[in-house]
């Protein structure tokens, strides 16, 4: 299953404010629970939908290349 660019996208644009609220706001850092959730979920989804983003071209390329290779006649 191919996961949409789109959908990984707006994971990554809807995620990021979190940690602006991480960085910026001395409160929220001091709630355990928030804290929490920023290392274990929101930071790992923010950089694991970030390298998909950066990597989708050259994952593309790389996949045409093999269908291209996979065709040739025997």
């Amino acid at each position: 299953m191919q996961i949409p660019f789109k959908l990984i996208r707006n994971l990554h644009l809807a995620a990021s404010p979190f940690i602006g609220a991480f960085v910026y706001s001395g409160a929220l850092r001091e709630n355990d629970a928030f804290v929490s959730v920023i290392h274990w979920v929101v930071f790992p989804l923010v950089a694991a939908a970030g390298l998909a983003l950066w990597l989708a071209p050259r994952l593309a390329r790389y996949r045409a290349s093999q269908a291209v290779v996979d065709k040739t006649p025997r």
